[in-house]
Formats: C-alpha cells, structure tokens, sequence
C-alpha cells in the first residue's frame, strides 16, 4: 500500500513543483493530479510536447511518482453523441498518460439521470470503456472506473467492467459512508477485488467510514497499489498532508 496525494482539495493551489517538495518531505509515494479544473500542476490536455516532456523529467527526478491522472470524463450521458465526446477526451488523456508516465487515468460512470433505463446505462458506460481500452491497449496506461455516484454501489461498477472485458479496464474503490447501511465494507471490496486498480481515501479521522477495517482487508488482500488522499481543504494545507501521512502510517502498521 502506498500514499498518494490527490490534487482535488488539498494541494489545489500548489504548483507541481511545489506538490513534490510537500509530498517528498513528508513520505507520499505518489501524486494523482486532477485534471480538467485548472490546478496548479499543470497536467492537462493543453500542455505542449515540451511542457508534457518537462513534467515527466520532474516526476523522474523526484521519489515521488505520477500516480495518476484524474478526469471528470463520465458517460451516463442517453445521448450517444455526449458519450462519444467524453469517450474522445478520455482517449486524449489517455495518451497525455503516456507522455507524462501516468500509469492510470480515472472515469467516471457516474449517475442514473432520472427515468433512464439502469441496465442500459450500465451496458452505455461498458460500452464507452470498451473504446477507451482498444484506444489504451499497448500503451502500459490503464482506465479506472471509480465507484462514485450512483455508481459507489459495487454490482453497478463491476458489470460495466466487465461488459468492457479488457486487461486495461481496471476500478478505483471509493470509501464511500453508503457503503455501510449494505454490511460490512468487504461486501463491496471483495467482488471488485479481481479488477482494483487504485483507491481514494477521504477524512481519515472520519468514524463514518471503518478504516481501519479498510486496511486490514486489503493487506489480506495483497494490494501494493497506491491509495490516494482525497481529504478536506484547508487553510494549511501542508500542516494537514504532514497529519495525514502520519495517520496512514499509523494505519498501515497496526493493521
């Protein structure tokens, strides 16, 4: 299990200059940047051949790695000329993956837009990420589908996987607080485990979510992948990755 930062609310304002000095200093393995909102890393799909070369140098410089790329691509959309266009930009992102040596890039399925047929828009999204993996294949970057939205709930996310039916169609497991009213979290972790690529934490503190449990499950698992702090904002956004990453190692070794 390794510690990687996401870009999403802390480190939103940093350059990547910056969100690798922060997360050097204090042990994170990796850095997930989140892109198509304008964070100060830089990773987008704008950057330049040079610019994209550069990023790569400094994560190569750095003991800290590119753990992946995160988009707001999602493809629940009825229209297939929506999907399509969210399926063109994954592949774009896809290929800013190879360039910049991002192992991964994140999807979303996301929702169940109201009235929609739920197994059609589950067979839409493995559809989507069926061209996505053709597109990826050879490449060395996989597709992540996150269990997020009204996709949080495991049996959605894993059939659209599945419908993909592609090495490079992998899932991000999100701790989502819902996931308890269904039993324990291993009823969600255990029929994803064949396919789990990554996975985001939140507030670690946050008793809403059993993580230690969490960690338990996967060291029995075997997962070495990274895991992603997806935390709070803060005012001191350093004084709280430093706190996290204490935490996830408190975490990791006591469990």
């Amino acid at each position: 299990m390794k510690l990687s930062l996401l870009t999403y609310q802390l480190g939103i304002g940093m350059s990547l200059d910056e969100l690798l000095t922060v997360c050097s200093k204090y042990g994170y393995k990796g850095i997930e940047c989140r892109a198509q909102l304008n964070h100060g890393h830089g990773v987008e799909l704008d950057t330049t051949p040079a610019q994209r070369a550069e990023i790569k140098a400094k994560f190569e410089e750095s003991p800290v790695n590119l753990s992946g790329i995160s988009t707001s691509c999602r493809f629940e959309s009825a229209e297939a000329s929506e999907r399509q266009e969210q399926v063109d930009i994954a592949k774009q992102f896809i290929d800013l993956a190879v360039e910049v040596g991002a192992p991964r890039v994140r999807v979303f399925g996301n929702a169940f837009p109201p009235g929609s047929d739920k197994d059609q828009v589950i067979e839409n999204v493995g559809a989507c990420l069926a061209q996505i993996a053709e597109h990826a294949e050879g490449t060395g970057v996989d597709c992540n589908l996150e269990m997020h939205g009204d996709f949080y709930y495991w049996e959605y996310t894993l059939r659209a996987v599945q419908l993909a039916n592609h090495d490079r169609i992998g899932i991000v497991y999100n701790c989502d607080p819902r996931e308890t009213k269904w039993g324990p979290i291993s009823t969600f972790l255990n029929p994803v485990a064949p396919y789990l690529r990554h996975i985001h934490l939140h507030n670690l503190e946050d008793p809403k979510y059993p993580y230690p449990e969490l960690f338990r499950i996967l060291r029995n698992m075997g997962y070495a992948e990274y895991m992603s702090l997806e935390a709070g904002g803060s005012e001191d956004p350093e004084r709280v990755i430093a706190l996290y990453a204490r935490l996830f190692e408190w975490m990791y070794w006591n469990s």
